[in-house]
């Protein structure tokens, strides 16, 4: 009977481990009864989440299954529509342009219902990444048209209005709050959205809106062009002190930042050869070989860190996907990311108590957060900075698939590390097998993060707290979307990739449901 009895509560600790607690407010039922403790409901095997008093949702409340089994593309199409909708319902607000970090106006930073010129530059990028030039091309213009405000207004701060973090909704005044300033990344985050959008004007006969708004040829219609004005302010002042990534702390030698400025003057460079200004264009390029020179360094030895007052931060993973220059520098495979990738999964697996849960469930991936020692909300794992990492290996599946072979030994060696394999058998695969095997892992993090927000139909907030794995803080943060979709677009990419040239290989290793495009826009 003591035996019977062992088993069956081993059978019903399997159970709880196999749920999770990530349920929406309307979909939750009622586990306990008026007076039931939080230790009461979690020793039964429910899930417990206070509420404001009077709610009426309950407390205690029924897990939910997962969905499983965890094969195939990590967010359906049906998950795609969610994310979708919710993405696009934050951009263009009031059709003046703006884009809203979150509607949230409740968080532990306060209101995030302000544009915050990063977050709005990444967001109209990743908009631009998933949808053709007939689809977007309306609402890029009313985001051109928001920058070109921005730009002529006067700064009530006392710097130069380029540099400012964030502006009102729907007008686009500028906040005038206290703030970290200046936060010098976003004239080239803007160039490199608005030089996109600059190339597909070209190709589709637009020019004359170029000329018109982007790059004018004269300083006295505005201000030489949208991208001609921050291109200036990038080439003339990319060493200046400014903000990091997360508005906390100063420097003027941010590994996020020196990408961006990179990818950005090189994409002026060639703009500005475009419209026949070769003496701008000469100086782009000589600053972005400045630039350039001094990325190597932030490499230790051991990984790259973003700045000397804050090492270890996943700010580079950002920097990694959105400031690739596609020149090999930090490529996806290069054996410094790799290395990188190794020492951020091991920092935040061991951080995060959540990270060691959903393992045990049998749940594959891993969290990551911002930084070692983030104390911001309590310090908890991050949406955007997870869905980013699962980006770069669907990248680095993408690079081994395009070049047909393996990455260095060097890289090999730390990626035996991050995929726990032995170092020869990742020298005995073939490209094919060792980009599926990189591009899985892409698949198993956003796995995780499926976990913890199908239950809320996809809603993706700013963070999930480190101990239940719960959604807080920011609500429907923008940027959380913007990065789950452009790392569906990179695994579109990579399966594309692989039905192109692999073929073959994809019918005789059975990745026929592995290397399915999704649809991404709805």
């Amino acid at each position: 009977m003591k035996v019977l009895t062992v088993f069956l509560q081993f059978l019903f600790i399997s159970f709880i481990f196999s749920q999770s607690c990530t349920v929406n407010n309307d979909n939750k039922v009622d586990c306990g009864a008026i007076g039931t403790t939080q230790s009461e409901c979690q020793n039964s095997g429910c899930c417990w989440q206070e509420l404001n008093n009077g709610s009426s949702t309950p407390w205690c409340y029924y897990p939910v299954t997962p969905v499983g089994p965890f094969n195939g593309p990590p967010f359906n199409e049906t998950a795609m529509q969610f994310i979708w909708k919710y993405f696009t319902e934050n951009l263009d607000i009031q059709g003046k342009g703006g884009v809203v970090a979150s509607p949230d106006n409740n968080t532990p930073g306060g209101s995030y219902y302000f544009h915050w010129m990063r977050d709005g530059a990444l967001s109209m990028d990743a908009y631009m990444m998933a949808t053709n030039f007939s689809y977007h091309e309306n609402l890029m213009k009313s985001y051109v048209s928001w920058i070109l405000n921005n730009q002529g207004e006067g700064d009530p701060n006392g710097i130069d209005v380029r540099i400012e973090p964030k502006f009102d909704l729907p007008n686009g005044n500028v906040y005038t709050g206290a703030w970290c300033r200046p936060q010098t990344d976003g004239p080239a985050l803007r160039v490199i959205t608005l030089t996109r959008f600059a190339d597909e004007l070209l190709s589709n006969g637009q020019v004359g809106y170029i000329k018109d708004y982007l790059w004018t040829g004269d300083s006295n219609t505005y201000n030489g062009g949208a991208i001609k004005y921050d291109l200036d302010w990038v080439v003339n002042n990319w060493q200046q002190n400014g903000c990091d990534l997360w508005e906390e702390i100063e420097s003027n030698d941010f590994f996020w930042n020196r990408m961006a400025f990179k990818k950005a003057l090189l994409s002026g460079y060639e703009i500005a050869l475009k419209f026949g200004d070769t003496s701008s264009a000469n100086q782009y390029l000589a600053q972005a070989q400045q630039v350039n020179s001094t990325l190597p360094n932030h490499y230790n030895g051991h990984f790259v860190y973003e700045s000397t007052n804050r090492e270890e931060d996943a700010a580079v993973i950002c920097a990694f996907n959105d400031g690739y220059s596609k020149d090999g520098l930090f490529g996806p495979t290069d054996y410094r990311v790799a290395n990188t990738i190794d020492t951020l999964n091991n920092l935040f697996y061991n951080t995060f108590p959540i990270n060691k849960q959903d393992t045990n469930k049998g749940v594959p991936g891993v969290l990551y957060g911002r930084y070692q020692g983030d104390t911001y909300a309590g310090g908890n794992p991050w949406i955007l900075l997870t869905n980013a990492l699962a980006q770069l290996y669907y990248r680095g599946a993408s690079t081994t698939l395009q070049e047909n072979r393996l990455p260095e030994e060097k890289a090999l060696q730390a990626f035996a590390k991050i995929f726990k394999r032995d170092i020869e058998e990742l020298k005995a695969m073939t490209p094919f097998e060792f980009a599926t095997l990189t591009g899985t892992e892409g698949d198993n993090v956003l796995y995780r993060i499926r976990y913890h927000v199908e239950g809320d139909n996809y809603h993706m907030a700013e963070q999930l707290d480190k101990n239940t794995g719960f959604e807080i803080s920011a609500t429907d943060l923008t940027w959380s979307y913007a990065t789950a979709i452009k790392a569906m677009v990179s695994r579109n990419g990579m399966s594309t990739i692989a039905q192109e040239k692999f073929s073959h290989e994809i019918i005789s290793h059975n990745k026929q449901s592995f290397f399915k495009k999704v649809q991404i826009v709805y």
